[in-house]
């Protein structure tokens, strides 16, 4: 008989295409108590299904079995398991037990109304095993890999299949004649070991089912229907394919997969030990000793160690800034805080202060919802903003309690649909604003104020039941602050009106980022900036709040800061590898990009650190050139100074969309190093070829 195959989603339209091509089981996943602590160092599925997802994928499915796993027994368990039996749910799935009382216990909630899987993970689970079996009422088991592999300290799932443990625990299993299955499968040929050996495994094992896995198709994208129906279609086919196959195979066929995939465990345990030792060198080490670095010898010290161009970071002014700028705003208007720009510089060590002091995560895109919920971020602290989302992740979002700022009419029309799925929710929208301000560009965010779509996403809001309105956001690029008081004044005064017209009133108004940070006057001289702190923007703004909201009843005010904060929290080290005079003009060339720096039109400051004790040449008018193989990669013209081969190019201010923006192109990007205290410790690891061909299939 063919393995039942079984996919975890909470999407109607997923769980309908996986039905369609074949998967017998659809899952729901309700487990949420624990496992985030459980898996916290892995990249496993934290599931973010609701109750009311049974009742919709049970409406969404006509052949396929309806699966439910619940939480581990708890004081709420026999209410739980009532309502997922009363919602559908054809199995119901028992994770995290230990013993056979808790078997009798949960076969006691069931009481018959639905069949029971019970997902062995556990070590005690294991040692149990026998007398569970006995248990009458268990009508399926599936041995989990994920936790019972972390529960045993092991590096790789798949380590329990090597070492003989599933062999043994499915042996049991079917002494008693219950079905048992283990795992799950990936495309045929992906996967840690591909799928066909472990698929083979199955088959030698007499295993009965099987999950697929985040691997073979990961439901936390949202691609279109075409590509969801494309991997279904072909990806079933092919397992199903391979089975048949499989029915035809000689005993000794499975006995060599078994030692191939002893090999491939062997192999992936190996590589996982040569990254974690790289990873805890570098990410781990740390100088005793003390770091000037401002002199030659010390470079010298941090270029032998981690190579000859790396980035300083300076978390200390990253905080002081904050501060300084929070300071200077709640001074004047008490309702405010700061949501960080993520996509300025998203280095952990940066958004985890932001957290640590209050500040909410602005992000744009998933990459920046992973690292704010991996930097400890609470979703009810993070707002994401730009001109494109994906629905899925959107969704997680709003789930569970973050702000969703929608920049268009068909954005807020694919939300809303999403949100009708789960009428008991409530959730938070807010709403992009575009305007003029006077700056010359016409900046294309949000939706223009004095459009009719502007007017139907708030009628939208007004009138779907579970939304909240919790902001007014805007954008602007230009950091001057003389267009600060237009863009506060515009969103007091569209504040006003959405009040007395849609009886709405939001929680925040954001009026942007847009804030010149910290330079020298060298820096500040070339891009013409006459602000000279952060007090010039809050008197243009949060003075206005205060005026328009005398009472303190007013909205939160929020500005979302990146350059202003990161700004000048990074210098950026590499060395001169080669002078040349080329047809009568002098060029350095350095270890560094222009894109290292991220500065271009103005010459960035810059410091030459010599050693001492060699004889330094005065040059005058040599271009410092990048090591890319593009004409005009260079990091500052017309140099005039000391300058020598093996020298330290010193460049400040570094820190606002450099790390961010430089692409891989023709090296691997550079270690970042955070000093403080005279010390140095790493906070990224220089890249190697693994980090960036690790997705290409060789």
């Amino acid at each position: 008989m063919s393995l039942r195959l079984m996919y975890i989603t909470n999407s109607p339209a997923v769980a309908a295409t996986a039905e369609k091509y074949g998967v017998d089981r659809i899952w729901v996943d309700l487990e949420n108590r624990g496992k985030e602590a459980r898996q916290k160092n892995i990249n496993s599925v934290k599931s973010n299904h609701i109750m009311s997802d049974v009742s919709i994928i049970r409406n969404s499915i006509t052949k396929s079995q309806l699966v439910v796993r619940v939480n581990p027994l708890y004081e709420g368990s026999e209410d739980e398991i009532r309502e997922v039996i009363d919602r559908g749910a054809d199995f119901v799935m028992l994770p995290m037990f230990k013993t056979a009382d808790d078997v009798r216990k949960f076969i006691h909630y069931v009481d018959g109304r639905a069949k029971t899987i019970l997902l062995a993970e556990t070590p005690s689970a294991e040692k149990n095993l026998d007398e569970i079996c006995k248990v009458s009422g268990v009508d399926e088991i599936h041995i989990g890999l994920n936790d019972l592999h972390l529960a045993y300290g092991m590096d790789f799932m798949f380590e329990l299949l090597a070492n003989g443990q599933i062999e043994k625990m499915m042996s049991i299993i079917q002494s008693y004649g219950i079905p048992c299955g283990f795992g799950g499968i990936a495309r045929i040929d992906e996967g840690g070991v591909p799928a066909r050996h472990i698929i083979a495994e199955h088959y030698r094992l007499k295993s009965s089912m099987a999950i697929l896995s985040r691997s073979f198709y990961d439901s936390w994208l949202a691609q279109d229907e075409t590509e969801i129906d494309r991997v279904f279609k072909y990806g079933i086919s092919e397992i199903r394919e391979y089975e048949e196959r499989l029915k035809k195979r000689p005993k000794e066929f499975f006995e060599e997969n078994r030692k191939t995939v002893i090999k491939e465990v062997k192999a992936v345990k190996k590589q996982i030990h040569i990254s974690r030792m790289a990873s805890c060198t570098d990410e781990d080490l740390e100088f005793r000793h003390s770091i000037d670095i401002h002199k030659y010898s010390d470079l010298e010290k941090l270029a032998l160690k981690f190579g000859d161009s790396f980035y300083l970071l300076y978390v200390d002014r990253f905080i002081r800034n904050y501060e300084e700028l929070f300071n200077s705003f709640r001074t004047l208007y008490p309702l405010f805080n700061i949501a960080y720009s993520y996509k300025t510089n998203y280095i952990p060590e940066l958004c985890k202060s932001v957290n640590k002091l209050g500040g909410y995560a602005e992000i744009v895109s998933q990459l920046e919802l992973e690292n704010a919920l991996r930097c400890g971020v609470d979703a009810k602290k993070i707002i994401w903003n730009g001109p494109i989302k994906k629905i899925e992740e959107v969704k997680w979002l709003l789930l569970n309690g973050g702000t969703v700022n929608v920049d268009s009419l068909k954005e807020m029309e694919d939300i809303k649909k999403v949100l009708l799925q789960y009428p008991e929710k409530t959730f938070n929208l807010g709403i992009r604003c575009n305007f003029d301000v006077g700056d010359g560009i016409q900046s294309r965010f949000g939706t223009d104020i004095s459009s009719k779509e502007f007017h139907r996403i708030l009628q939208l809001i007004r009138y779907t039941e579970n939304i909240k309105f919790s902001e007014l956001h805007c954008h602007f690029a230009k950091r001057d602050v003389r267009y600060w008081k237009k863009r506060t004044q515009v969103m007091l005064d569209l504040f006003d009106s959405i009040r007395e017209v849609y009886a709405m009133i939001p929680e925040r108004i954001d009026i942007g980022g847009g804030i010149y940070g910290k330079m020298p006057e060298f820096l500040r001289q070339q891009l013409k900036c006459e602000t000279s702190d952060f007090t010039e923007y809050a008197l243009e703004s949060a003075k206005l709040f205060a005026e328009h909201f005398p009472n303190t009843e007013g909205p939160e005010l929020l500005i979302e800061p990146g350059t202003a904060l990161a700004g000048d929290c990074m210098d950026f080290v590499c060395r001169v590898y080669s002078i040349k005079n080329v047809r009568g003009r002098w060029i350095a060339c350095v270890s560094g990009s222009q894109k290292n720096i991220n500065m271009t039109d103005i010459k960035p400051p810059i410091r030459i650190i010599h050693d001492s004790k060699v004889k330094t040449e005065k040059r005058r008018k040599i271009d410092i050139a990048g090591y890319t193989c593009i004409e005009n990669d260079y990091l500052y013209h017309q140099y005039n100074g000391s300058l020598s081969e093996g020298d330290f190019v010193f460049i400040s201010n570094c820190g606002s969309y450099s790390v961010v923006m430089k692409p891989p192109f023709i090296m691997p990007n550079v270690p970042i190093l955070s000093i403080g205290d005279m010390k140095c410790r790493v906070v990224k690891r220089a890249e190697k070829f693994d980090d960036l061909f690790s997705t290409y299939r060789f």
